[in-house]
Order: C-alpha cells, then sequence, then structure tokens
C-alpha cells in the first residue's frame, strides 16, 4: 500500500509540475494604451479551474481559468485617462504587475512595406516637422514580423511599447507617427498605435484559412505540406541557405577586381567609361565596380559629410577614398552614408561602388541625390563613371519570402490579438498584389474577418496607392497598378463604415516607398476624424464622382458632389473611356468600336497620374471608374 501511495503521490508531483503558470498575453505591457468607452478585454493563461483577478483604476474583475489553461477578463467601460496607472494580474498569490498604462483610443495599423516605412526614411521630406517633437501621450508597438502556417499561435512575440520622441520616432512607422500625432492634438486623448505589417506581403497573407478558402484558387491549397508540417520552413530555408552562399562564393571566387582595385598602380584604363545612368549592365547579373568622382571645391574640408547615393539595384558597398562608408543589403533603402572628415580632402574625390545584381537589372535609381554635402554645402557627385563587371554571374538563386505565404501572418500577427479594443483600423497595402483581379473581393473579405474576430464594426481606413512609375502621354489600356487603385475604391464602396484616403496625388515616380507619410498620415487622421470621432465639421475627401453623360454632341459632361462639372472633349492620360463589353479605349467623341452602347469613364488610370481635380479644402479626388449613361 505504502508503494502504491508514493506511486500516486509521485504522478500527482508530476502533473502539479506541468501546470501553467499566470501568464498575461504580451501586448499588455509598459506604457501601454487601453481603449476608452467600450469594455476592455484583457487575457492570459493560469492553473485550470482556477481563478484570476484583473484590477485596473480601482476598478476589479475575476474569471475562472478554462479547462484548455486559456483566461479572458474584461474591464469596464472607461474614461481617457493621461496619467499612467497599473494593471495588476493575480492568481493564487501571484501578481503580475503592467506599468504607466494609459486609457485613450488604440488603432490598428497593417500593411506592407508603405505602412511600416520608417521616419528615419522620410527625414529628407520630413524632418523639420520630427525634429525636437516629443509626445509621451502617444504610444506606440510594431510587432516583428513572425508567421505560422500550421496553425493560429497563441500569443505574439517582441512586444515593446514606446512614447514618442525625437530619437525613439525613427523606427516608427511614418504614416502612422504623422496620424497619431494629429488624432492626439486634435482630441486630447492618449492614442495607442499597434503597428502589425511586413513588407512585401500580399494580402493573403493576411487572411485567415477560412476566408481563403472561399475562393476557388484557395480551396486546395491548404492541403500543401507547408500548412501541415512544422518542418518545411527549417527545411526549405536550409535548402536555400545552401545554395545562395554557394553562389556568393563563387561569384567571389571569380570576380577579377575584388581586393584589386586598391592596389597601388591599377589601372582603371581598361574599365567602360560611360554615365552611371546609362544602361551598362545590360541585363547581366553579378559583381560589379562603378569607379565614381565627386570635386570638393574648398580649400580645407570644413567637417564629417554626408554622401548620398540615391538608390540601387541590387546590394551595394560604398567606399570613399579607398575606405568602406557604408552598405546596402538590397534595392530600395536611400543611401545615405556618414563620411569621416578625415577621408575627404580638397578637390577630387573618388566613389566606389561594388553593386551586386542578383536578379534583374543592377542599375542606379535616376532622380535621386547624388552628392556629398559637408558643413551645409553640396557637392554633386559627377554622373560620369568607370564600370567593370568583376564576375557574371546566372541569376541568384531564389529564397522563400516565409511571411508572403498565405495566412501566415493571420495565424502569427493578427489572431493573437483576439478581440483587441480598438477605435479604428487603418490599411496600406496592394503593392504586392498588382497581378490579382479579385483584390477588391478579398480586401471585403479580409476586413470582415478581422471584424469578425474583434467582434466589432470598426471603421477601417483604406490608403488607395499613390503615384508610382511612369507618367504616359496617352491613356493606358490597362495597369495593373491603377487597377488595385479601383478595386480599393470598390471595396470601400462595399464596405459599411469604410473610407478611401487618396494619395494619387503624392508620391515618387521612381520609389515605390514615397517619403511624403506626412501627407498621408494628415489624410488618415481626417477620415478617423469623421469615422471613428464623427466629427461632422471635418472634410476628409476629395469630389466625388456623381454621374457621367454622354452630350449632345459626343463628349462626356461629369457631375460632383461638390457642384464641379467637368466636359471631357479628348482622351488624355488623365481621362479615358473605356467599352464596357470589350474592355477597349474610346475615343471622343464616343464612337463604338464593336456596337456597344455601354461604356466606362476613367479618371487618372495612369501609374503616375497628374490628378486635376481637387475639393476647397486641397484633397484630391481619387482614381475613378465610373458608368456612362446616355
Amino acid at each position: 500500500m505504502r508503494k502504491i501511495f508514493l506511486s500516486f503521490a509521485m504522478l500527482a508531483l508530476a502533473l502539479a509540475g506541468e501546470a501553467r503558470d499566470l501568464k498575461l498575453a504580451s501586448l499588455f505591457s509598459d506604457g501601454m494604451v487601453l481603449q476608452c468607452d467600450r469594455k476592455v478585454p484583457v487575457w492570459g493563461w493560469g492553473e485550470p479551474g482556477e481563478y484570476v483577478t484583473v484590477s485596473f483604476a480601482g476598478k476589479t474583475t475575476c474569471v475562472k481559468v478554462h479547462a484548455d489553461g486559456s483566461w479572458k477578463a474584461y474591464l469596464p467601460k472607461m474614461k481617457a485617462c493621461s496619467e499612467g496607472q497599473r494593471l495588476v494580474v493575480s492568481q493564487s498569490g501571484k501578481d503580475i504587475t503592467v506599468n504607466d498604462v494609459l486609457v485613450g483610443d488604440v488603432f490598428l495599423c497593417s500593411g506592407q512595406s508603405n505602412m511600416e516605412l520608417p521616419v528615419r526614411r522620410c527625414m529628407d521630406k520630413v524632418g523639420e516637422k520630427v525634429r525636437r517633437y516629443s509626445n509621451n501621450q502617444i504610444r506606440y508597438v510594431k510587432f516583428p514580423p513572425q508567421y505560422n502556417y500550421v496553425c493560429e499561435n497563441e500569443d505574439i512575440h517582441g512586444v515593446r511599447w514606446q512614447s514618442v520622441d525625437e530619437a525613439s520616432c525613427m523606427d516608427m512607422s511614418a504614416i502612422c507617427y504623422f496620424m497619431a500625432r494629429e488624432l492626439q492634438e486634435n482630441r486630447n486623448v492618449p492614442i495607442g498605435i499597434v503597428n502589425s505589417s511586413v513588407g512585401g506581403t500580399s494580402i493573403e497573407s493576411w487572411m485567415p484559412k477560412e476566408t481563403l478558402q472561399r475562393f476557388d484558387q484557395y480551396r486546395d491549397e491548404f492541403s500543401k505540406s507547408k500548412y501541415v508540417s512544422a518542418n518545411w520552413v527549417d527545411s526549405t530555408r536550409m535548402a536555400e541557405q545552401r545554395r545562395r552562399r554557394d553562389w556568393e562564393v563563387t561569384m567571389t571566387r571569380r570576380d577579377t577586381v575584388v581586393n584589386r582595385w586598391r592596389t597601388p598602380g591599377y589601372s582603371f584604363l581598361s574599365w567602360e567609361e560611360t554615365d552611371m545612368f546609362n544602361d551598362w549592365s545590360r541585363n547581366r547579373n553579378g559583381s560589379y565596380w562603378i569607379r565614381l568622382n565627386v570635386n570638393v571645391n574648398v580649400t580645407s574640408i570644413a567637417g564629417d559629410g554626408v554622401l548620398r547615393m540615391g538608390a540601387m539595384k541590387d546590394a551595394d558597398s560604398v567606399f570613399v577614398n579607398g575606405v568602406l562608408v557604408g552598405t546596402t543589403p538590397y534595392e530600395y533603402p536611400p543611401r545615405i552614408y556618414n563620411v569621416s572628415k578625415n577621408l575627404l580632402r580638397p578637390g577630387s574625390n573618388e566613389v566606389m561602388v561594388h553593386l551586386i545584381s542578383e536578379s534583374g537589372k543592377a542599375r542606379f535609381v535616376p532622380g535621386k541625390q547624388y552628392s556629398l554635402d559637408i558643413g551645409g554645402r553640396t557637392f554633386p557627385v559627377s554622373p560620369k563613371c568607370r564600370v567593370s563587371l568583376g564576375a557574371q554571374m546566372d541569376p541568384k538563386p531564389m529564397s522563400t519570402y516565409f511571411v508572403d505565404c498565405p495566412t501566415g501572418l493571420y495565424n502569427a500577427m493578427i489572431y493573437p490579438l483576439r478581440d483587441m479594443a480598438v477605435k479604428g483600423v487603418v490599411w496600406y497595402q496592394g503593392e504586392s498584389n498588382t497581378n490579382t483581379r479579385d483584390y477588391a473581393d478579398y480586401l471585403c473579405s479580409m476586413i470582415k474577418s478581422w471584424r469578425n474576430q474583434l467582434h466589432n464594426t470598426v471603421p477601417v481606413v483604406v490608403v488607395q496607392l499613390p503615384g508610382f512609375m511612369s507618367r504616359h502621354d496617352k491613356p493606358l489600356q490597362s495597369s495593373g497598378w491603377c487597377d488595385i487603385r479601383e478595386s480599393q475604391r470598390q471595396a470601400v464602396k462595399r464596405t459599411p463604415l469604410s473610407a478611401l484616403c487618396s494619395t494619387i496625388d503624392t508620391g515618387e515616380w521612381n520609389d515605390i516607398h514615397p517619403q511624403d507619410k506626412d501627407v498621408a498620415g494628415h489624410r488618415v487622421a481626417l477620415h478617423m476624424l469623421k469615422l471613428a470621432y464623427k466629427d461632422k465639421h471635418v472634410t476628409s475627401d476629395g469630389p466625388s464622382p456623381l454621374s457621367a453623360k454622354i452630350t449632345k454632341d459626343g463628349y462626356v459632361r461629369v457631375i460632383f458632389n461638390d457642384g464641379q462639372t467637368k466636359v471631357i472633349r479628348e482622351p488624355s492620360s488623365t481621362w479615358s473611356v473605356v467599352d464596357k463589353h470589350s474592355g477597349d479605349l474610346v475615343s471622343l467623341p464616343i464612337v463604338s468600336r464593336n456596337g456597344s452602347s455601354e461604356y466606362l469613364l476613367r479618371y487618372c488610370y495612369d501609374d503616375y497620374p497628374k490628378p486635376e481635380i481637387f475639393g476647397s479644402t486641397g484633397l484630391p479626388t481619387p482614381q475613378f471608374t465610373i458608368s456612362v449613361k446616355k
């Protein structure tokens, strides 16, 4: 009997050892903001069957832990409070304390790289607005990229709330930063920003499995190994890393220039003499060396310099007078490198660029700034250069961009938020879906699924893609970039309590990541003031088309909701007419190509358009397509 008793005792001890310790979801951490004026869920994990007590601002609630170890309590509605308070969670004598908690309005912001783009990448445009600004009433958290294809994650990692000051804001999303500033100053309540975004991702990666399976192309998707095998990611990554590493080793071994160009007496005469913006790569991949020059026309160097080398494709290392001053591993960031005074000299200064082309065309992006700034003076980098192909290679083996696979980000970066209490949602994405015909359906479905999860029809603001790439003289027949803009507009029309934030008049033709995020942030804030705060005095949209009719002489008259009228007398990159049945462009006066009498009028259907319709407050009319009536 004694042995049996001891066995039961040991079993009890073993089971007790497997009990779950009290844990609070990582979102609830020091410096956070809780949503005011509605019940606030607080959740975590603990000992099954035991009770958890949640206390905040003099209010206490108690809940029993479920059999699976999870618990969720709801704090009652609270007024906004700008003084930091303590949130205390207790179970069986153990306490978890979260300090400096504010009560205000919380916004969930998501999307891809333009939602991620940090303030530091926009300083050339917004620097004066950022410097010397701080605001402890704005709290911000950015989740690091994380994914799970196999199942939904319980919690999220890497959560760290921070307040706004000149230093901390450098790594904050620029559009979130400017939106939060305006809302906080306008409403005088604490603002919390939860930024769950990852660059380069498609909308499908942010959608739950159950939602995607309603689309024909995804009905059989989730039987693939990546969605059932926990080892798929590691095995795929190891194989790809090995192939890419072999490519890099082979390139370095073949390179006829590396470590030789700095040898005394090395001759550059065999290098091709050209202009840095010419097509010197001729679509060859591999290792390039580009020798440039900047003439510092002074008698003495006044101080340290800043070298601006625009943007390049793909990865670069830059040397000034033989010394490495900076590297960038991929094509998009602006190249801004600090240069010590000791490296510079009056007169000619060598700038050597080692550029690695992994795929596509190696190049310097035109229209960017290429200069050396010293003591308030700017010295241009001469476009005349010499180029040598150190090693020609086949394109670098591709690697799987794991965070972009369907459902992966939803499972790891949205689902763990459960029914978090928020004031509104901002969505800035679409760049990676320019070949997706059903994008409007996807966006509507995603918004619906998020609202179901949050148990709240929260206001949603969708940022319409800005101008990018070429501006055309003649109407375009088709454009994936423009089609996404129209899909965004159509999705908003079909979605209650949503708004389209037009940025059609902003952007940069040579950069998919425009720096004017202060403009975008301001316009998102206007929409939130109107949608989320019900401010009737705010104008958040430019003029909207009400109708388009064919005139007696065959032209098109458009009437807008602000009373403006526009008569379209000739097709252009700004205005064009499409046969509704065939999708072909038709000319003005309208002449049908196939006997049809139904037409669509397009406005700003150009990648980088020049909009011409603005409201009295300066807000632009978004790109649109509208039916033309007889």
